[in-house]
């Protein structure tokens, strides 16, 4: 079947390749703009870790700098620009950019599928922002970022895959020479210089590039109905819910933990319906243990969020994530010191 896919994947790869060289030239310009913009992106289709990657930027940045993060918004039914509140519906914001106003109600959050616009909208209407910081817009070259920071995921990384149809690649991996930090996502905690060097190897790094690695760092688990903090002491019967990209991690780490697991596994971004609840509380009311309840993820929460009293008294809890970086202060110290030097004359 894959040798079928092998023409198309070719013909992918010559208008991606073509698009590229245009904008490597100058034929189709790149816009610069008189503030800094920190762009996180991937090579490949969804997956890598970009929510928990912005997020982290804004956890660093705001203690010094105001911080806008504009999204295209993937998944929104509304059209044009639109600012975003923590009250903003999932249909109009689209699932990550709503996670981020939620869980940083103090940062800009703007969705536009042109960029360009929403870089002008936000220096012309918030002439405040310090930084934007640009989600899954590596592909976007009408706008040249200052620094590019490129994801990619430990068990899938770039220069493993294939270019679309065949593989999840949305460019040729040669597209890595624009990123100024390469950063592999989703690593165990415990590797190997070995390992490390391997992977490392099979990049291919230029002089300018520094490359990182990060970890997602599970936190304890929240009541989406009551906001309660519950601190896992003991082994629950988990129906996990979840509507992402690759759950692998997430089941893993539960199974470590010695929780049983019944995994509803929906499309990434998928859209919640009643007949999705009925479904969750048919698994969850079967489950017999006396220490049981619903976990989903905090992508997946800001949807369910509209079914709260459709669970009625069902224990329904969300699972926050961050991430660490080996060399966490020397990472923090490249974008602090881009921030610093880039930042606009007021």
């Amino acid at each position: 079947m894959r040798f079928l896919l092998y023409p198309f994947s070719v013909i992918y790869n010559s208008i991606t390749t073509i698009r590229n060289w245009l904008f490597d030239y100058n034929i189709l310009a790149s816009k610069s703009y008189a503030i800094p913009i920190i762009c996180v992106g991937n090579l490949s289709v969804g997956g890598s870790g970009k929510t928990p990657q912005i997020k982290f930027l804004i956890n660093l940045l705001k203690k010094e700098y105001k911080v806008a993060v504009l999204s295209r918004g993937y998944g929104r039914n509304s059209s044009g620009l639109q600012y975003i509140e923590t009250t903003t519906s999932v249909s109009q914001a689209g699932d990550e950019p709503l996670l981020i106003k939620q869980t940083h109600p103090e940062c800009l959050v703007v969705v536009e599928k042109n960029r360009n616009k929403g870089v002008q909208s936000i220096m012309n209407d918030h002439p405040e922002i310090d930084v934007i910081l640009l989600d899954d817009g590596f592909q976007h070259r009408w706008i040249k970022a200052g620094l590019n920071i490129l994801l990619t995921p430990y068990n899938n990384p770039f220069s493993k895959d294939h270019l679309l149809p065949l593989g999840k690649l949305r460019e040729n991996s040669k597209g890595v020479c624009r990123a100024s930090i390469i950063v592999f996502s989703k690593c165990p905690e415990k590797m190997t210089p070995t390992e490390k060097k391997g992977l490392e190897s099979g990049l291919h790094l230029f002089a300018h590039q520094n490359l990182y690695f990060s970890t997602i760092k599970y936190n304890p688990w929240k009541c989406i109905t009551t906001a309660e903090i519950l601190q896992v002491e003991n082994r629950y019967s988990i129906t996990l819910v979840s509507g992402i990209a690759h759950p692998l991690a997430i089941v893993t780490f539960l199974e470590n933990k010695g929780h049983t697991i019944s995994h509803l596994n929906y499309d990434d971004h998928h859209n919640y319906s009643s007949k999705d609840i009925k479904e969750m509380l048919s698994v969850y009311n079967k489950d017999k243990s006396t220490k049981k309840l619903i976990l989903t993820t905090e992508k997946d929460a800001v949807k369910l969020n509209a079914f709260k009293d459709d669970f009625g008294d069902a224990n329904i809890y969300v699972l926050p994530i961050n991430i660490a970086f080996e060399k966490q202060e020397e990472f923090k110290k490249q974008i602090l010191n881009y921030v610093e030097n880039n930042k606009r004359n007021r």
